[in-house]
């Protein structure tokens, strides 16, 4: 498995290069030049890309990004120093990504990512903390993506319907479903997160509005 990922600051780069090695993943020197990460991550499909905070003004980045490589989980990687705030966490909210972690944090997160499980960050368990009021438990963990499948989910649309909805394929669409229910802790086997939605169906169409 393979990691490219994106940082302007020295120090911080070679933090995220020992954390790759670390994690046993194929890595390069992270790029400074956001056009170039895009070039890259489309062209080499990576299984990690990784933001740094000084990119996060960038929104457009995230959705091409989603666009160019859909099966990339994308993390985005806090300094511990970003002390959390309100308008941080909004911004966070509507940015496209997968994965949130601190530096302190990121070789835990890829070895769980390369194991096939979701991490969950240390900013997520204290979310409460900021205030933030989550209709349900992990739901602002959810990337703006995650959130458009589980709307046509409580839309009753099928996956296939789904798919050609919003111009994924089938394959993306269950990844998605996958992540939505690790992110919510849906657990129960096939057919859970349809059964979970069609129970909250009102507040989630509510909710996922546009």
């Amino acid at each position: 498995m393979s990691l490219i990922a994106l940082c302007s600051r020295r120090l911080l780069t070679l933090q995220i290069s020992a954390a790759s090695d670390a994690a046993a993943l194929i890595w390069r020197t992270p790029q400074t030049n956001a056009v170039v990460f895009r070039q890259r991550v489309s062209t080499e499909q990576p299984r990690f890309a990784l933001i740094t905070q000084d990119y996060l003004q960038d929104a457009p980045l995230f959705t091409d990004l989603r666009a160019g490589s859909p099966e990339t989980l994308l993390i985005v990687c806090l300094e511990i120093s970003s002390v959390m705030t309100k308008p941080l966490w909004k911004l966070l909210d509507n940015l496209e990504f997968d994965v949130l972690c601190t530096v302190p944090e990121l070789t835990d997160c890829l070895v769980t990512l390369k194991a096939g499980r979701f991490f969950q960050s240390t900013l997520l368990q204290t979310a409460a903390t900021y205030s933030i009021n989550e209709p349900f438990p992990g739901w602002h963990s959810l990337s703006p993506a995650e959130r458009r499948v589980l709307r046509g989910i409580a839309a009753g649309q099928t996956g296939p319907q789904i798919a050609d909805t919003e111009c994924l394929s089938q394959k993306t669409v269950n990844n998605h479903k996958l992540k939505i229910s690790q992110k919510l802790g849906i657990s129960g086997g096939p057919g859970s997160l349809t059964r979970w939605v069609m129970a909250h169906r009102e507040t989630l169409l509510h909710l996922l509005a546009d």
